[in-house]
């Protein structure tokens, strides 16, 4: 699901293609789940011949501001997307090669087109689970109706305190939820909860209430270095700092997945599938003592580290390819209707030696008479649900 800095950087594409242009030949589909307490036909009317004023985000929420109310607000859901035809770099991931080459993208939502000019925007969505509403008051208005008025600090516009992490972390509650809680912080997700724990050196399952300033400091600092680091490379993930735990959690289903050192990662059980290294992440160390409330901060963290480890490991562009097999040629330089210069240098040179078995000659005997059932084993039951063997 697209995040606080994915959110951020989708907002800049807005204001970089849209903002200061009017609207034409806006098309949407009719889609009663997505247009939340509107319809595609009043969405229509609102956005056709307006002119977008700006566009910004609050959390996970973002929206344009028009000339006049309505201003229409969007939640991405798991996997909505806005789409530029003429900046194909623009898409969730912002990797080095563009993610679709053919336009326009498949679960097309909306489409929006910009007078004198050729800038093009599409909302698309396949899963049908994001929001769209049409908020009819003020620009500065906006926040303060639902549901943004129900959203916690947004990293990005203030800064998370001490205090208020202290004031939200009262409940017997695993940390990883606590944090990805709107109503506590705004627009925190899977992985950057993962990630500002990870850095911050506490279990996924650490219980909110148990938590003392010293581990109150570790996640705000967490909070603030994960969000503006990411931030400042408008969120491609192939820019992340090495040592973060994001440069190498893909799949809790691929096994034997390990951090820049070494280091095994796993996935919790009791809650929502969260990556965490259990080595540097102990759920048993929790500081004891009469002066509980007085302990440092740590400072064996990686954020707060002067040279960092900067090893970078990346997945392959293209796939691996399998390794050439040697197939039985007989001497034959014909090979699958092709053609080869010389055997005794290509690789499917004829083999020496025996030719190997197949499973076609291999001798397998008989099944033994062990192996099959006697008659009188076969048993069956009767009216009274009694066994008893079958006569016949």
């Amino acid at each position: 699901m697209p995040e606080l800095v994915q959110v951020a950087r989708l907002v800049g594409r807005l204001r970089k293609y849209l903002a200061g242009k009017t609207l034409r030949d806006v098309t949407a589909i009719n889609d009663p789940v997505v247009f939340q307490d509107t319809t595609a036909h009043e969405f229509l009317h609102a956005m056709e011949g307006r002119k977008v004023l700006d566009a910004k985000s609050l959390g996970k929420y973002f929206w344009l501001e028009m000339d006049r109310p309505p201003h229409p607000v969007i939640h991405l859901g798991p996997a909505g997307w806005i789409f530029f035809k003429n900046d194909p770099f623009s898409h969730y991931y912002a990797r080095e090669k563009p993610e679709f080459t053919v336009w326009p993208p498949s679960g097309e939502i909306f489409h929006l087109k910009t007078h004198s000019s050729r800038d093009e925007a599409m909302f698309a969505d396949p899963r049908r689970l994001a929001r769209l509403r049409l908020m009819d008051c003020s620009s500065e208005d906006i926040p303060k109706q639902a549901p943004l008025n129900v959203l916690g600090p947004d990293p990005l516009r203030e800064a998370i305190t001490t205090e208020w992490l202290r004031k939200r972390f009262d409940r017997h509650v695993p940390a990883r939820v606590l944090l990805t809680n709107q109503a506590h912080i705004a627009g925190l997700g899977s992985w950057m909860s993962e990630e500002i724990l990870y850095q911050a050196r506490i279990h996924p399952e650490f219980q909110g209430r148990k938590f003392n300033d010293g581990q109150f400091e570790r996640v705000r600092k967490g909070i603030e270095y994960v969000v503006k680091t990411a931030h400042e490379v408008d969120s491609d993930f192939s820019q992340f700092p090495s040592h973060w735990l994001k440069s190498f959690r893909f799949d809790w289903r691929i096994k034997g997945q390990t951090v820049e050192n070494g280091e095994q990662i796993a996935y919790t059980k009791h809650i929502v599938k969260s990556a965490y290294v259990p080595s540097a992440q102990i759920k048993s160390r929790i500081e004891k003592g009469p002066d509980l409330k007085k302990i440092t901060p740590t400072t064996e963290l990686l954020f707060e580290m002067e040279d960092p480890p900067r090893k970078r490991f990346r997945l392959p562009n293209e796939p691996l390819k399998p390794k050439p097999m040697a197939i039985w040629d007989d001497g034959d330089d014909k090979i699958l209707g092709g053609t080869v210069e010389s055997d005794h240098k290509d690789i499917l040179a004829p083999l020496k030696g025996k030719k190997p078995l197949t499973a076609g000659d291999v001798f397998r005997p008989a099944p033994s008479r062990r192996n099959q059932t006697p008659e009188k084993r076969i048993a069956q039951r009767n009216v009274r649900g009694h066994w008893k063997p079958r006569t016949h």
